[in-house]
């Protein structure tokens, strides 16, 4: 059973809808992870990746506590629902502000499911009480950093020399 927050169609044809992932999606995230390009993976982890069951493990173990969440769109491909994007949270009580990551799979790319993820990730956080929002992304992920911007976030200086933050204070 899926609970759908309603993408509806993001290309012709192609019905798509997110919803918050379960512990049994370890599989089909792990596929997602592996289907992923080189270096899509290399922008969504910051750094090159190969054990993809453990990173789909580690996405999906974090639901365990209330402040983390990850968020999967899936479409009907081959009789089967496929994970084609991803949206992981996570709350830091400490700094009260909450971390993103996002990947899409790249055929999917530029049809607007990252936005989508990206606004039902802010419409989950909202509604748990989480209003204040970053993202760290390599400063050469061009795509990352145009939906930020289109988001409105705000970019500001990474710890990481190599990476670029943008924040976001939700609802308000």
């Amino acid at each position: 059973m899926r609970s759908e927050l309603g993408v509806g169609e993001i290309v012709a044809g192609a019905p798509v809808w997110i919803r918050t992932a379960v512990p049994g999606d370890v599989d089909k995230l792990c596929a997602h992870f592996e289907t992923l390009s080189r270096d899509s993976r290399y922008n969504r982890f910051m750094g090159a990746v190969t054990n993809f069951s453990k990173l789909a493990l580690d996405c999906l173990m974090e639901l365990r506590r209330a402040e983390c969440f990850t968020l999967v769109a899936e479409c009907r491909e081959e009789g089967r629902d496929t994970i084609i994007g991803e949206a992981s949270y996570a709350f830091d009580r400490t700094s009260r502000c909450g971390e993103f990551a996002i990947s899409v799979a790249d055929c999917w790319r530029r049809h607007g499911l990252g936005s989508a993820l990206l606004s039902a990730l802010q419409f989950r956080a909202v509604s748990l009480g989480y209003l204040d929002l970053f993202g760290e992304t390599l400063k050469t992920n061009e795509d990352m950093k145009g939906l930020a911007c289109k988001a409105g976030f705000a970019f500001t200086r990474s710890q990481d020399w190599r990476a670029v933050r943008f924040d976001k204070r939700l609802g308000g």
